[in-house]
């Protein structure tokens, strides 16, 4: 690999991330007042992610447990977990793989919740019945796309949220979804504890 495509690639990242903060400023200052007003009124973040990007469900869900780069209190967040054990080996299909996420949220989640997806195709079989299962009770999405959004962004109603990555490929996708987590991270605490 010579310079020249090293040089691009970093090039093409910065201008990612570049693209990524002028389409998604106004979303991103709307979903970190909408998660904060959420924990505000005592509930609770919700938070999945299927194949490579499970890492920043769990990552966003231990920012707000724990703290991003201030001490600060607890928040009340859950990453939902991908396991299938509750099921035997004989009853384990597409179905109940692809709807581990959405059970969860029937079972733990309340109106007044927010969930927070992150998608790398915009197709994910276990993302969209996760965002199908919280509007069928009224929680409101901050989906993480890329690209066009796919089939995702098609689900989100009026009350929600996409921040969609202009990107298309999934690596890529990662590493700004990464850098975009610890900014509505940082969006979050000044609303929340600043006030």
């Amino acid at each position: 690999m010579n310079d020249n495509k090293i040089k691009q690639l970093y090039t093409s990242n910065i201008q990612n991330f570049i693209a990524s903060g002028e389409q998604n400023a106004d979303n991103l200052a709307l979903s970190a007042a909408l998660i904060a007003q959420t924990l505000l009124s005592g509930n609770k973040v919700l938070c999945c992610a299927d194949s490579m990007a499970k890492m920043m469900s769990e990552h966003f869900a231990g920012i707000l447990v724990n703290f991003y780069e201030i001490e600060r209190p607890c928040l009340p967040a859950i990453a939902l977990t991908d396991s299938v054990q509750h099921c035997s080996p004989d009853n384990i299909d597409s179905n109940s793989f692809h709807d581990r996420f959405a059970r969860q949220i029937r079972a733990i989640g309340n109106e007044q919740d927010i969930l927070v997806v992150f998608s790398l195709n915009n197709r994910e079989p276990s993302i969209k019945a996760a965002v199908e299962a919280a509007l069928t009770r009224d929680i409101k999405v901050v989906a993480f796309t890329s690209d066009d959004g796919g089939e995702i962004a098609g689900l989100l109603g009026d009350n929600d949220i996409e921040i969609r990555l202009p990107t298309n490929k999934p690596s890529r996708t990662l590493e700004i979804q990464l850098f975009t987590t610890h900014v509505l991270s940082e969006l979050i605490d000044e609303v929340i504890f600043s006030m």
